[in-house]
């Protein structure tokens, strides 16, 4: 009875079928673009792959690149946010060693890989979009910094994140090698 009053009142149920199709939708993306690329990742093999009609995916997102990027967010978001502790440097060193293990994984090249596909073509304001909501999940990590008087309050938070991230890319996918811990510690 309770919940037929409150689907009544408008209030959304935890879960529930649109939650469940969402996670379809994701583990099919991230599966067709780990598998076969990002070209494979077209909404007819993403609706078939996750059992649901192709107007389902043009509902929810304006194109592909909408829908990758919000698979992306939402199976890498809890990957990459810092465990909380007392120093920026730690909370740091926990983005950075998640971030690693997520590029070492066959999620990263697949990232690496739709990232550069995205600049290559008319993607740039999606790559853009990916990154703000990236930074927006790091800010409390940052914001934390700046209270404790870690980091001043006019740093470019981007800037930061970008020189710490970049090393490890690049180690990993220009020189081939592995991001070991004491590298990370180099870097923070």
């Amino acid at each position: 009875m309770e919940s037929t009053v409150a689907q009544k009142l408008g209030a959304k149920r935890p879960g529930g079928r649109t939650a469940n199709v969402t996670a379809r939708v994701h583990k099919a993306i991230i599966g067709l673009i780990v598998e076969r690329g990002v070209h494979a990742c077209t909404f007819t093999a993403v609706a078939e792959r996750a059992g649901i009609e192709r107007s389902t995916l043009y509902r929810r997102f304006s194109d592909r690149w909408e829908a990758i990027i919000d698979a992306f967010m939402a199976i890498g978001a809890a990957d990459i946010v810092p465990e909380p502790s007392d120093t920026f440097a730690e909370d740091l060193r926990s983005v950075l060693t998640k971030l690693a293990t997520v590029l070492a994984s066959p999620l990263g090249p697949a990232v690496v890989a739709a990232a550069a596909e995205l600049r290559a073509g008319s993607g740039a304001d999606f790559s853009r979009a990916y990154f703000a909501r990236r930074m927006n999940q790091l800010r409390p990590m940052f914001d934390a910094a700046m209270l404790r008087g870690e980091l001043p309050r006019e740093v470019d938070c981007e800037a930061l994140f970008t020189f710490a991230a970049g090393p490890l890319y690049f180690r990993m996918f220009i020189a081939g090698r592995k991001v070991e811990p004491g590298f990370i510690d180099s870097v923070v």
